[in-house]
């Protein structure tokens, strides 16, 4: 006999026993639950092997606790380092980074900027191109997304 893999939270919830927006709480923040309620939640978590899509638990949110990480080329032992050391910091405070290079080209950390848009990140650190960014395109991103700018500035836009 084979179980029925586990596509989606409303399967969990039903296998589990325990409601769907008390576990949309409990992954939203762990804590946020009783204690006795997060032991059940976990215990069957194990049981099941389950883990839940955070892009569908994402998709609703106007942000997500995900920060996106742009630099020009992670092969640059600077930008690697750097990447390394926000990464860990990123992971520390409670988010999930999402680590992106640019490899040197404007049209790649565009496209880089659009798929960040479309998880909804709490904010991006960028470093941006300088000279060679497509301003317009960084700036008009900046407009919708927290942005905070490092090793480069590019005037009026971001942090």
């Amino acid at each position: 006999m084979t179980v029925a893999k586990i596509k989606n939270m409303e399967d969990f919830a039903a296998v589990s026993g325990i409601s769907r927006p008390t576990l949309s709480k409990y992954f939203n923040d762990p804590n946020s639950v009783r204690a006795t309620t997060k032991l059940r939640i976990e215990a069957a978590l194990k049981q099941h092997d389950y883990r839940p899509n955070v892009y569908a638990i994402n998709q609703n949110r106007r942000q997500t606790r995900t920060i996106g990480l742009v630099v020009p080329n992670l092969t640059d032992p600077f930008f690697a380092g750097i990447a390394r050391t926000l990464e860990g910091l990123i992971l520390r405070a409670g988010f999930t980074p999402v680590l992106l290079s640019s490899h040197d080209g404007p049209d790649q950390e565009l496209d880089n900027l659009e798929s960040l848009r479309a998880i909804k990140p709490a904010g991006v650190l960028l470093a941006p191109l300088g000279r060679a960014s497509d301003l317009a395109g960084v700036a008009a991103f900046a407009q919708d997304c927290p942005t905070v700018l490092f090793d480069s500035n590019l005037d009026g836009i971001g942090e």
